[in-house]
């Protein structure tokens, strides 16, 4: 057993005080100025995060606690959503240098490094591109030892930027450092200190037998790690369902081809990152702060998961170009700082190979038995009528239609189907383009409009551009 645990080499990568970086990240102004980071709703705010300038501050504490103690301190409130992309995003870099990486806390993450030394040419070169996973301004710490607790003991003792592996006599390294440590239940820490027992080394003295009767199951396991025994093995997560990149502008943008080259750029860094192998995106959100001291954005669900950086991009530039009847768009009304891009909703990407007819599959209705009961076809494809038919006639469900349509430029104003007069278009609820089955003798190019009627009503009509001709679908 101990042959196994010594052979197993567990590295931590620590982040210290990530809410704090990342606030001063964004304000560096309160650089070196007493600051709290607060969670919770305004009822019952409490410590999240605090500087060191916060001197008697901990986590925890409510408010009003932290004020007594350091009256001087600025307070902000977390964001937790942009913290957590900073997280995925430190997550997914680790990804690149390690393949097996269990994120345990903001700022902390085991990493099975278990034969990985020979790969990078040595266990320094191997600690060093870990710790270059973590941008600079994060300061990260790489603690490498035989288990995740040993490891994260010499996490907190490096400095920053650094890395430390845990010395051969490892129970005699670990005790002088304080119970307070060990990852246990906080009134089981407090119960050791209460009687006087408020070292490693004072737990590691005790017999187990002793501690499992005064702690229960916590009390075998706090002398196991007190020993430097931690045989609880790294379990690697599952890919974030998040992404997020950043970027600063140099001076403030206030054109949509400046923008538009942000978003190009974050967008490719996001594919660069390879956690979107064989992985489509379903939405997208953009967030940046405004010259004036706003914050824009925009939020984007696609109507079919993009597979590609480019095909993102298009898609968001579609519906960034949406205008309404007074032709207003949907890009900020003012200079941009920043530029935060957000992949969610990731799902497996359905291979375009998979569907090469030009037509839909014919099927007999004895295998699709039954009268006007809908029959799956590709439920996944762009194209609607492409999805689905009726049982009984194998007639799409969503088969387009012929329709007369009157544009200002190229966005329609007036809309005929041939059964009512012409009906006006309020606004333009949404824009697409669908460019697919490029690889058949029929590809289909197509933009699509969801049209907010002035009568009440919606409708959703789209161009081939292949032909110019205009269509009714219903999506």
């Amino acid at each position: 057993m101990l042959n196994r645990l010594e052979a197993r080499l567990t590295g931590c990568l620590l982040v210290t005080h990530l809410p704090v970086k990342v606030e001063l990240r964004r304000r560096p102004e309160l650089s070196g100025v007493p600051l709290v980071v607060t969670i919770g709703g305004p009822g019952r705010p409490s410590v999240l995060d605090a500087s060191r300038e916060a001197v008697g501050v901990m986590a925890g504490q409510s408010v009003s606690q932290a004020l007594s103690r350091c009256a001087a301190a600025a307070t902000l409130a977390a964001d937790p959503i942009h913290l957590g992309q900073i997280n995925d995003g430190l997550l997914a870099s680790l990804w690149d240098v390690v393949p097996r990486v269990e994120p345990a806390d903001l700022g902390v993450f085991y990493l099975d490094l278990t034969g990985m030394a020979d790969m990078y040419g040595g266990i320094g070169w191997l600690a060093e591109a870990v710790l270059s996973a973590g941008d600079e301004w994060l300061r990260p710490r790489l603690g490498i030892g035989a288990g995740k607790f040993p490891a994260y003991c010499a996490a907190a003792r490096a400095e920053a930027g650094v890395w430390r592996r845990v010395p051969a006599e490892v129970s005699r390294w670990l005790a002088p450092l304080p119970v307070s440590w060990l990852p246990l239940e906080r009134g089981a820490t407090a119960r050791l200190e209460s009687f006087g027992i408020r070292t490693l080394g004072g737990v590691a003295a005790l017999p187990p037998a002793s501690l499992s009767e005064f702690l229960g199951p916590e009390g075998t396991r706090a002398w196991q790690l007190a020993n430097g025994v931690d045989p609880e093995p790294v379990i690697p997560a599952a890919l974030p369902e998040r992404l997020a990149e950043e970027l600063e502008f140099p001076f403030p943008v206030d054109t949509t081809a400046g923008i538009e080259a942000g978003l190009r750029a974050l967008a490719e860094r996001v594919w660069r990152s390879g956690l979107l192998r064989g992985r489509g995106v379903g939405r997208a959100m953009l967030e940046g702060r405004l010259l004036s001291g706003d914050v824009w954005q925009f939020d984007r669900v696609l109507r079919q998961p993009a597979a590609s950086a480019e095909a993102l991009v298009k898609s968001l530039l579609a519906g960034l170009g949406a205008q309404d009847t007074l032709g207003s768009g949907r890009w900020p009304d003012g200079a941009l700082l920043d530029l935060t891009f957000t992949v969610s909703d990731l799902a497996a990407e359905t291979g375009r190979q998979s569907a090469l007819w030009t037509r839909p599959p014919q099927r007999t209705a004895p295998e699709i038995a039954g009268v006007d009961r809908l029959a799956r076809l590709v439920p996944g494809s762009a194209l609607p009528e492409r999805r689905w038919a009726f049982a009984s006639s194998l007639a799409p469900l969503s088969a387009p239609s012929p329709v007369r349509v009157k544009c200002i430029g190229e966005t329609p104003r007036r809309v005929n189907t041939g059964r009512v007069d012409w009906r006006t278009v309020a606004r333009v609820v949404d824009l697409w383009e669908v460019d697919t089955e490029w690889w058949t003798p029929e590809p289909v190019r197509r933009r699509y409009w969801r049209l907010a009627l002035t009568d009440g009503g919606l409708l959703t009509v789209y161009r081939d551009l292949t032909t110019g001709h205009w269509f009714r679908q219903d999506y």
